[in-house]
Protein backbone atom coordinates (compact mmCIF):
# COMPACT_ATOMS: atom_id res chain seq x y z
CA UNK A 1 0.00 0.00 0.00
CA UNK A 2 1.26 3.45 -0.86
CA UNK A 3 2.66 5.42 1.86
CA UNK A 4 0.37 8.46 0.49
CA UNK A 5 -2.46 10.23 2.48
CA UNK A 6 -5.72 8.51 1.28
CA UNK A 7 -8.71 10.60 -0.20
CA UNK A 8 -12.09 10.11 -0.15
CA UNK A 9 -13.74 13.17 -2.60
CA UNK A 10 -17.31 13.95 -1.82
CA UNK A 11 -18.84 15.90 -5.13
CA UNK A 12 -22.43 17.46 -5.79
CA UNK A 13 -22.08 19.07 -9.32
CA UNK A 14 -19.08 19.07 -12.30
CA UNK A 15 -15.88 18.28 -9.87
CA UNK A 16 -13.79 21.20 -10.74
CA UNK A 17 -11.73 21.65 -7.53
CA UNK A 18 -11.99 17.45 -7.97
CA UNK A 19 -10.13 17.83 -11.23
CA UNK A 20 -7.33 20.00 -9.55
CA UNK A 21 -7.25 17.50 -6.66
CA UNK A 22 -7.03 14.40 -9.22
CA UNK A 23 -4.17 16.67 -11.30
CA UNK A 24 -2.26 17.08 -8.67
CA UNK A 25 -2.26 13.39 -7.40
CA UNK A 26 -0.80 12.78 -10.54
CA UNK A 27 2.38 14.03 -9.69
CA UNK A 28 5.16 11.70 -8.79
CA UNK A 29 5.96 14.72 -5.38
CA UNK A 30 2.74 14.66 -3.98
CA UNK A 31 1.87 12.81 -1.08
CA UNK A 32 -2.23 11.85 -1.44
CA UNK A 33 -3.80 9.77 -3.48
CA UNK A 34 -7.72 10.27 -4.08
CA UNK A 35 -9.04 6.75 -3.08
CA UNK A 36 -12.55 7.31 -3.88
CA UNK A 37 -15.19 9.51 -5.00
CA UNK A 38 -18.92 9.56 -3.75
CA UNK A 39 -21.68 11.86 -4.77
CA UNK A 40 -25.22 12.25 -3.77
CA UNK A 41 -26.12 12.66 -7.09
CA UNK A 42 -25.89 10.28 -9.51
CA UNK A 43 -25.52 12.52 -12.59
CA UNK A 44 -22.91 14.54 -10.97
CA UNK A 45 -20.06 14.79 -13.87
CA UNK A 46 -17.45 14.72 -10.81
CA UNK A 47 -18.13 10.80 -11.22
CA UNK A 48 -17.45 11.10 -14.66
CA UNK A 49 -14.04 12.94 -13.87
CA UNK A 50 -13.23 9.88 -11.54
CA UNK A 51 -14.28 7.40 -13.58
CA UNK A 52 -11.50 8.80 -16.14
CA UNK A 53 -9.09 8.76 -13.81
CA UNK A 54 -9.51 5.25 -12.66
CA UNK A 55 -10.40 6.25 -9.40
CA UNK A 56 -13.79 4.79 -7.86
CA UNK A 57 -16.81 6.93 -8.15
CA UNK A 58 -20.07 6.08 -5.88
CA UNK A 59 -23.27 6.93 -5.77
CA UNK A 60 -25.16 7.57 -2.47
CA UNK A 61 -28.02 9.64 -3.65
CA UNK A 62 -29.85 11.21 -0.53
CA UNK A 63 -33.13 10.74 -1.30
CA UNK A 64 -35.29 7.84 0.44
CA UNK A 65 -33.22 8.05 3.77
CA UNK A 66 -35.28 9.05 7.07
CA UNK A 67 -32.54 11.78 8.37
CA UNK A 68 -29.20 12.97 7.17
CA UNK A 69 -27.69 11.20 9.41
CA UNK A 70 -28.83 7.90 8.34
CA UNK A 71 -27.30 8.45 4.86
CA UNK A 72 -24.43 9.47 6.37
CA UNK A 73 -23.92 5.91 8.02
CA UNK A 74 -24.53 4.60 4.01
CA UNK A 75 -21.36 7.22 2.82
CA UNK A 76 -19.30 6.11 5.46
CA UNK A 77 -20.08 2.38 5.31
CA UNK A 78 -19.38 2.78 0.84
CA UNK A 79 -16.04 4.28 1.60
CA UNK A 80 -14.88 2.17 4.72
CA UNK A 81 -13.43 -0.24 2.27
CA UNK A 82 -11.29 2.45 0.73
CA UNK A 83 -9.31 3.23 3.99
CA UNK A 84 -9.80 6.85 3.56
CA UNK A 85 -7.42 9.40 5.92
CA UNK A 86 -9.02 12.67 4.73
CA UNK A 87 -12.57 13.33 3.54
CA UNK A 88 -12.66 16.26 0.93
CA UNK A 89 -15.49 18.72 0.29
CA UNK A 90 -15.41 19.55 -3.05
CA UNK A 91 -18.75 21.25 -4.11
CA UNK A 92 -20.59 19.00 -2.04
CA UNK A 93 -24.04 20.70 -1.47
CA UNK A 94 -25.47 19.03 1.64
CA UNK A 95 -24.65 20.02 5.62
CA UNK A 96 -22.62 17.30 6.87
CA UNK A 97 -23.31 16.36 10.57
CA UNK A 98 -21.26 14.44 13.63
CA UNK A 99 -21.69 11.21 12.33
CA UNK A 100 -19.43 11.80 9.23
CA UNK A 101 -16.99 14.35 11.20
CA UNK A 102 -16.96 11.88 14.15
CA UNK A 103 -16.34 9.11 11.74
CA UNK A 104 -13.44 10.77 10.04
CA UNK A 105 -11.86 12.19 12.97
CA UNK A 106 -7.92 11.57 11.97
CA UNK A 107 -6.85 10.50 15.58
CA UNK A 108 -3.09 9.81 14.59
CA UNK A 109 -2.62 13.44 13.42
CA UNK A 110 -5.12 14.63 15.99
CA UNK A 111 -7.30 17.08 13.60
CA UNK A 112 -10.42 17.29 11.99
CA UNK A 113 -10.55 14.76 9.00
CA UNK A 114 -13.44 16.64 6.77
CA UNK A 115 -12.39 19.88 4.62
CA UNK A 116 -14.19 22.02 2.63
CA UNK A 117 -13.31 25.07 0.12
CA UNK A 118 -15.52 28.13 0.56
CA UNK A 119 -15.84 31.26 -2.05
CA UNK A 120 -15.45 34.00 1.10
CA UNK A 121 -14.09 34.91 3.59
CA UNK A 122 -16.26 32.36 6.03
CA UNK A 123 -16.02 34.91 8.99
CA UNK A 124 -18.16 37.38 6.94
CA UNK A 125 -20.05 35.02 5.06
CA UNK A 126 -21.63 31.47 5.29
CA UNK A 127 -23.59 29.34 2.87
CA UNK A 128 -24.02 29.15 -0.85
CA UNK A 129 -23.71 32.32 -3.14
CA UNK A 130 -19.87 33.39 -1.94
CA UNK A 131 -19.37 35.19 -5.54
CA UNK A 132 -22.82 37.01 -5.24
CA UNK A 133 -22.19 38.39 -2.06
CA UNK A 134 -18.86 39.47 -2.90
CA UNK A 135 -20.38 41.39 -6.01
CA UNK A 136 -22.85 42.70 -3.59
CA UNK A 137 -25.79 40.96 -5.72
CA UNK A 138 -27.31 39.31 -2.39
CA UNK A 139 -30.51 40.86 -1.05
CA UNK A 140 -29.53 40.75 2.37
CA UNK A 141 -25.88 42.83 1.40
CA UNK A 142 -26.14 45.12 -1.45
CA UNK A 143 -22.60 46.27 -0.81
CA UNK A 144 -20.10 45.06 -3.28
CA UNK A 145 -16.92 44.27 -2.05
CA UNK A 146 -13.56 45.03 -3.35
CA UNK A 147 -11.60 41.88 -2.65
CA UNK A 148 -12.83 38.48 -1.79
CA UNK A 149 -11.18 35.71 0.30
CA UNK A 150 -11.09 31.99 -0.89
CA UNK A 151 -11.23 29.77 2.20
CA UNK A 152 -10.22 25.97 2.90
CA UNK A 153 -11.33 25.43 6.31
CA UNK A 154 -12.18 22.18 8.73
CA UNK A 155 -15.56 21.26 8.53
CA UNK A 156 -17.54 21.39 11.90
CA UNK A 157 -21.33 20.87 12.59
CA UNK A 158 -22.45 24.64 11.78
CA UNK A 159 -22.28 25.74 8.49
CA UNK A 160 -18.74 27.17 7.10
CA UNK A 161 -18.04 28.06 10.62
CA UNK A 162 -14.94 25.34 11.45
CA UNK A 163 -11.06 26.70 11.93
CA UNK A 164 -9.86 28.07 9.05
CA UNK A 165 -7.23 26.57 7.46
CA UNK A 166 -5.47 29.26 4.42
CA UNK A 167 -7.07 31.58 2.89
CA UNK A 168 -6.24 33.45 -0.63
CA UNK A 169 -7.28 36.83 -1.69
CA UNK A 170 -9.26 37.87 -4.75
CA UNK A 171 -9.81 40.56 -6.29
CA UNK A 172 -13.62 41.66 -7.46
CA UNK A 173 -12.42 44.50 -9.96
CA UNK A 174 -14.49 47.22 -11.10
CA UNK A 175 -15.95 45.84 -14.63
CA UNK A 176 -16.64 42.44 -13.10
CA UNK A 177 -19.59 40.23 -13.75
CA UNK A 178 -20.74 37.42 -11.80
CA UNK A 179 -19.28 35.11 -14.14
CA UNK A 180 -15.89 37.03 -14.19
CA UNK A 181 -15.81 37.20 -10.24
CA UNK A 182 -16.26 32.90 -10.03
CA UNK A 183 -13.73 32.30 -13.05
CA UNK A 184 -10.69 34.58 -11.52
CA UNK A 185 -11.93 32.47 -8.10
CA UNK A 186 -12.10 28.82 -9.17
CA UNK A 187 -8.44 29.73 -10.39
CA UNK A 188 -7.14 30.53 -7.02
CA UNK A 189 -9.36 27.67 -5.77
CA UNK A 190 -7.50 25.14 -7.78
CA UNK A 191 -4.56 25.97 -6.97
CA UNK A 192 -5.27 26.71 -2.63
CA UNK A 193 -7.24 23.47 -2.23
CA UNK A 194 -4.21 21.23 -3.27
CA UNK A 195 -2.03 22.94 -1.52
CA UNK A 196 -3.52 22.75 2.05
CA UNK A 197 -4.47 18.75 1.09
CA UNK A 198 -0.26 18.96 0.67
CA UNK A 199 0.14 20.51 4.49
CA UNK A 200 -2.73 18.01 6.06
CA UNK A 201 -0.66 15.17 4.57
CA UNK A 202 3.17 16.41 5.13
CA UNK A 203 2.30 17.35 9.10
CA UNK A 204 2.30 20.78 9.07
CA UNK A 205 -1.19 21.37 10.61
CA UNK A 206 -1.75 21.74 14.04
CA UNK A 207 -4.63 22.82 16.07
CA UNK A 208 -3.73 25.08 19.73
CA UNK A 209 -6.86 26.72 21.26
CA UNK A 210 -9.44 25.89 18.37
CA UNK A 211 -7.12 27.37 16.14
CA UNK A 212 -4.79 25.95 13.21
CA UNK A 213 -1.31 26.68 12.90
CA UNK A 214 0.88 26.09 10.05
CA UNK A 215 4.17 24.90 10.51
Amino acid sequence: MSDKLRLGVLVSGGGTNLQSIIDSCERDDYPAQVVAVLSNKPDAYGLVRARKAGIPALAVPHRGYDSREDHEREIIRQLEAYEVELLVLAGYMRVVTPVLLDAFHNEKKGLPGVINIHPADTRQYQGAHGYEFAMGMLEEHPERLGETSITVHFVDSGVDTGPIIKQAPVEVKPDDDIDDLRQRGLKVEHQVYPEVIRLYAEGKLKMEGGRVQIG
